[in-house]
């Protein structure tokens, strides 16, 4: 099996940024996913401030490894539609400067209907967000979330004017009482990111997430087609609930290399 790429995403962990990264070198990760909206914004650093934050990151002998935005609202929402694509815009702009290559973000719900008013008009925003990626350098990757395999793939595959993929999330496959397995199947061939997200369904529920080992995502299964892949892109563990975050996520990175060595 391939040397994996373990990220941990620092925005969980509900601490000052530069002690987010302190934290997250002692993790055992060799890289962090940055949020461009909650954690760390683009108007924050100034070029000086840019390069001595990527010069502390390297001096924790970590990476900047993918870069997300969360969103407040449906892309395709036409209210304050070209203040979200302005913000997703200047976020690519800082993943760049941050050397990383992948910004991800979360879609709502995709609308059923191909032909409908919102569904034309999220895949205009899409060929107008994957251009702007090309012209920067890197790729927005959507989230694989809870949405239908078919009707994501149909977005990325219809977009024509740049890089454009999935983040792929195991945990919301589990909770969408979907096999994770057979989602990476449907979707191996558009994943550029991947989450470390384990969850448990419930019977009276969608689920909830639980700490990586301990929920219902066959993490060997996982690794060995990601292997398959030849997939060389980061995993990111994201502990997103919980007392103990740092703890969940460092026995996260700890559990995946035991489970990649066999």
């Amino acid at each position: 099996m391939q040397t994996l790429k373990i990220a941990v995403a620092t925005a969980p962990f509900q601490q000052p940024i530069r002690q987010a990264v302190q934290t997250a070198a002692g993790t055992g990760a060799a890289g962090i996913q940055i949020d461009a909206r909650n954690e760390l914004k683009p108007t924050e650093l100034s070029d000086t401030g840019r390069r001595q934050f990527l010069h502390m990151v390297s001096e924790m002998q970590l990476s900047v490894a993918s870069v997300t935005f969360p969103l407040r609202r449906p892309l395709q929402e036409r209210e304050a539609l070209d203040a979200r694509v302005a913000a997703l815009k200047q976020a690519m702009e800082f993943t760049y400067q941050l050397k990383a290559r992948v910004l991800t973000t979360r879609l709502s719900d995709l609308p059923d209907d191909p032909d409908s008013r919102d569904a034309v008009t999220l895949q205009e925003v899409l060929e107008d967000l994957s251009r702007h990626a090309n012209h920067v350098g890197v790729t927005l990757a959507i989230a694989s979330g809870s949405h239908d395999a078919a009707q994501l793939s149909g977005l990325i595959e219809r977009s024509s004017q740049g890089p454009l993929g999935i983040d792929f999330d195991p945990a919301s496959a589990v909770m969408g009482r979907r096999d994770p397995a057979q989602v990476l199947r449907d979707l191996h061939r558009h994943v550029v990111h991947f989450q470390v997200r384990d969850a448990l369904r419930q019977v009276d529920g969608p689920g909830r997430e639980a700490p990586v080992g301990r929920g219902e995502v066959s993490w060997e299964e996982m690794l060995a087609m990601i292997d398959d892949m030849q997939y060389g892109g980061w995993l990111t563990v994201r502990r997103s609930e919980g007392d103990d975050r740092v703890g969940d996520s460092a026995r996260a990175v700890t559990y995946l290399k035991n489970v990649a060595l066999g």
